[in-house]
C-alpha cells in the first residue's frame, strides 16, 4: 500500500511537476525583473539614446593617434598571452594531458602565474628590467608547446540554433564592454591601489614597500601583470589584459560545461556568465575581479572533473588555480580555496588534502616573501599583535577589522537570503540569470555526480563568503562562473520538452536582451554628466577620436581629475604635492605625499607634532612639499565613512594654508596651494 510520504514523493519527482515548477520559477523571476524593476524598457532606453548619440558621431582628429597606440596595446597584450601560454605548456607538459580548451586554460593559468612571478622579481631589482620578462616569448622554440597546439583537440560537436544565439551574445556582449575598456582609467580602486601602487613603483624605480597604501602588500598576481604591460606599452593594456581576462572566464566556464556535459550547455553557461553588466563593470576597469574569477573558475571545474574521472593530475591542477586565484586576492581564500578544501575532507580525501594546501601555498609564497622582506610581515597589515609595524597601529586595526569582517546579528539570518535578491535585481548593474538558472538543479530527477559536486562547491562558496567577508558582491563574484555551468546544466536538463525548453529559453533570452540593452547604455550614456542630452562625450566618442587623452580624464566625472591634470601641465618639475583627501594618484606626474583611508595620514601627524603654523611649515619643507591639494568633497567622504583626519589640528592646518600658502587652482571640488618658500 503506497503511503501519503511516498505519494508526496513520487508527485515531486513527477517530469511534468518539475518541469511546471522550473517555468513557474524561470518565467515568474524574468517578469519580476522587466515589470517590478522596469527591465523591459532598456532596450527602448538604449534605442532611444543611440538615436540622441548617432548625429553627434564622427571620426575626430585623434582617430589616428588614438588607434595607432592601441593596437600597440592589443599587440602587448596578445604578446603576454602567448608567452604565458607557452610557459605553461612547457612546464605542465606531463599534467595537462587533454589537449582540449579546458587543458590550453589550464596551461595558461600557470604561465600567467609564471609572468608575475618573473615581473615581481625583476621589478624588485628595477623596473627597467621588466621588458626582459618578453624574452619568455623564446620558450617557444623548445618543443612542448609547439606539440600542444599541433595536439589540440578542436570540437566538432554540432552547434545548434541556440547554441549560436549565445555565441552571438558573447560576442556583442564583449564588444559593447570593449567600448570602455579603451578609455582612460577612472576608476577610484585603480587609480589609488590597483595601477596607482604600480605608478608609485615606477617613480621610485623599482618595487618597494609602500607605507601609505597598505593594498600594494596585498596579494599582486594580477598587478604584476598589469606592471609588465604598463611598462612595455600603456595603462590601457592593464585594462584589455583584464577585459581578456572576462573573456578567458568564459572559455573556462565553457570549457568545464562542455567537458562534463556538452558543448551546448557550454555555450549556455558562458552566456549566463558573461552576458551580465558585472562583467562589463569590471572589465571596463583595471580591477583585478576577473582575473580571480578565471582562476577560480578552472580551481572548481578541475576538482569537479578530477573527482568524476578520478584524474588526480586535474586535481593537482585545481590546487594551482587555487593558489593563483588567493595570489590575487585574499578573499579568494574563503570563497575559492576553503570550499575546495571542504569538498575533500567531505569526500574523506586526506591523503590529497595536505599536498592540495601546500601546492595552493606554494603558489602565493612569492608576495608572502616580498612582503617579509619589505615590511617585515608576509601578510601585513594583518596579525598586527604578531607583526608590529610603526606604520601600522592599533587603531587602524580595528577600523580595518570593523570595515572588512563579517558581521552576524538577527537580521542576518535573512540577510543569508535577501542578499541574493539583492545581487540579482536591487544592486545596480544586477540581471538575475543565476538566480533564474542555477537553484533549477534541485529540480533535476537524476541528480548526475558532477552536477551535485558543482552545486555543492557554489553553495559551500556562497556560504564562505557570507561568514567569512564583510559581503560585496565583488567578493561572490569568483563564484559566478561555476553557477553558470550549474544553471546552464539545469535549463538543458528541464529542456527536454518542447514546451519548457521554448519557456526557459524565451525568458533567458529576454534576460540576456535586457542585459545587452544595459551595456550599449553604459557606453553611451555621457561619461561627464550622465544628464547630458545628446552625450557630449562618452565611451563610443573617445575611440572615435573626437577627443584627446587629457581633455577626456580632465572632463570625466564632473571634472573630479582636472586638479590633477592641471599640476601636471601648471607646476614646475621640482614640486611635490601632498594630497588632502585624495587618493587618486595614478595620473600624478610628481612627487606625491598621500595616504588611503585606513593608513596613517603624514598630515595628521605632522599637525600634532607641530605646535606653531612656523613648525608645520617647517615639517612640510622636511618632506620636500612644495604644494598642498585639498579635495573637499573626497575629504567629507573619508571623513564620514573612515574617520580620515579626524584627530588632524585643523585649526593649525587651516592657518596655515591660509597665511603660508597661496590658492593657485580652485574647482568645486578643492583648491591646489603653493607653500610659502623657507
Amino acid at each position: 500500500m503506497q503511503t501519503t510520504s511516498d505519494r508526496a514523493a513520487s508527485l515531486w519527482l513527477r517530469p511534468e511537476f518539475t518541469r511546471l515548477l522550473a517555468i513557474l520559477w524561470v518565467v515568474g523571476l524574468s517578469l519580476v525583473y522587466l515589470v517590478r524593476y522596469g527591465a523591459w524598457l532598456l532596450p527602448w532606453q538604449a534605442f532611444n539614446l543611440f538615436g540622441e548619440t548617432l548625429p553627434v558621431l564622427h571620426i575626430g582628429p585623434h582617430f589616428q593617434e588614438f588607434w595607432i597606440t592601441r593596437g600597440c596595446d592589443f599587440a602587448c597584450v596578445i604578446g603576454i598571452v602567448v608567452a604565458a601560454l607557452g610557459l605553461g605548456t612547457t612546464v605542465m607538459d606531463h599534467l595537462v594531458a587533454k589537449r582540449d580548451i579546458l587543458g590550453a586554460l589550464l596551461a595558461l593559468a600557470v604561465g600567467f602565474w609564471f609572468l608575475a612571478v618573473l615581473t615581481l622579481t625583476a621589478g624588485v631589482v628595477s623596473i627597467t628590467k621588466i621588458p626582459l620578462v618578453s624574452l619568455t616569448l623564446l620558450c617557444w622554440l623548445l618543443p612542448a608547446p609547439r606539440k600542444f597546439v599541433r595536439d589540440f583537440q578542436v570540437s566538432t560537436d554540432r552547434t545548434d540554433g541556440w547554441a549560436k544565439l549565445m555565441v552571438a551574445c558573447i560576442v556583442i556582449a564583449a564588444v559593447l564592454n570593449l567600448a570602455g575598456t579603451l578609455a582612460p582609467p577612472f576608476e577610484y580602486d585603480e587609480l589609488e591601489y590597483h595601477l596607482g601602487a604600480l605608478a608609485d613603483y615606477q617613480r621610485a624605480g623599482h618595487i618597494i614597500f609602500l607605507p601609505h597604501n597598505f593594498y600594494s602588500n596585498l596579494p599582486q598576481l594580477t598587478e604584476m601583470l598589469y606592471l609588465l604591460a604598463t611598462t612595455l606599452t600603456s595603462e590601457i593594456a592593464a585594462k584589455i589584459l583584464h577585459w581578456l581576462f572576462g573573456l578567458l572566464g568564459a572559455m573556462a566556464v565553457f570549457g568545464v560545461a562542455r567537458r562534463l556535459w556538452s558543448r551546448s550547455v557550454g555555450l549556455t553557461a558562458a552566456a549566463l556568465f558573461y552576458c551580465t553588466p558585472f562583467v562589463q563593470d569590471l572589465g571596463q576597469t583595471a580591477r583585478i575581479d576577473l582575473a580571480t574569477t578565471f582562476f577560480a573558475t578552472l580551481a572548481f571545474g578541475s576538482l569537479v572533473i578530477g573527482s568524476e574521472e578520478e584524474n588526480r593530475k586535474l586535481i593537482w591542477l585545481s590546487a594551482f588555480c587555487a593558489g593563483a586565484a588567493v595570489a590575487t586576492k585574499w578573499t579568494a581564500i574563503p570563497v575559492v580555496l576553503l570550499p575546495l578544501v571542504a569538498f575533500l575532507a567531505l569526500r574523506r580525501e586526506w591523503r590529497l588534502l595536505l599536498p592540495f594546501v601546500l601546492l595552493a601555498v606554494v603558489m602565493v609564497a612569492p608576495w608572502l616573501v616580498k612582503n617579509w622582506l619589505l615590511a617585515g610581515n608576509p601578510v601585513y597589515p594583518l596579525f598586527y599583535q604578531w607583526f608590529p609595524h610603526p606604520y601600522w597601529s592599533i587603531a587602524q586595526a580595528a577600523m580595518f577589522s570593523g570595515k572588512h569582517y563579517a558581521t552576524f546579528d538577527w537580521g542576518a539570518v535573512g540577510q543569508f537570503f535577501s542578499l541574493l535578491w539583492n545581487y540579482s535585481f536591487v544592486e545596480p548593474g544586477t540581471v538575475p540569470l543565476l538566480l533564474m538558472t542555477a537553484p533549477l538543479v534541485v529540480l533535476v530527477s537524476r541528480f548526475e555526480s558532477s552536477a551535485k559536486r558543482a552545486g555543492w562547491l557554489v553553495a559551500g562558496s556562497y556560504a564562505s563568503w557570507f561568514c567569512f567577508t564583510f559581503r560585496p558582491w565583488r567578493f561572490l563574484f569568483p563564484m559566478f562562473g561555476m553557477a553558470a555551468v550549474v544553471g546552464a546544466f539545469a535549463v538543458d536538463k528541464l529542456g527536454r520538452d518542447t514546451m519548457t525548453r521554448v519557456a526557459l529559453r524565451v525568458a533567458v533570452g529576454i534576460v540576456i536582451l535586457a542585459s545587452l540593452a544595459t551595456l550599449t547604455l553604459n557606453d553611451l550614456v555621457d561619461t561627464e554628466n550622465p544628464e547630458h542630452l545628446p552625450p557630449q562625450m562618452n565611451f563610443v566618442q573617445y575611440a572615435l577620436g573626437q577627443f584627446a587623452r587629457d581633455e577626456f580624464i580632465a572632463r570625466m566625472g564632473k571634472g573630479a581629475l582636472e586638479p590633477i591634470l592641471w599640476m601636471n601641465k601648471s607646476l614646475p618639475s621640482d614640486a611635490k604635492v601632498l594630497y588632502v583627501g585624495e587618493g587618486r594618484v595614478y595620473y600624478a606626474k610628481h612627487p606625491v605625499l598621500w595616504s588611503t583611508a585606513f593608513d596613517q595620514p603624514p598630515l595628521t601627524a605632522m599637525s600634532h607634532e607641530a605646535k606653531t603654523v612656523e613648525e608645520l611649515v617647517a615639517a612640510l619643507h622636511a618632506k620636500g612639499v612644495t604644494h598642498v591639494y585639498v579635495n573637499f568633497s573626497a575629504l567629507s567622504r573619508l571623513q564620514h565613512s573612515y574617520d580620515y583626519m579626524l584627530d588632524a589640528n585643523w585649526d593649525l592646518i587651516q592657518d596655515t594654508l591660509r597665511h603660508n600658502a597661496t590658492a593657485i587652482h580652485r574647482m568645486g571640488r578643492g583648491i591646489v596651494y603653493e607653500l610659502a618658500e623657507k
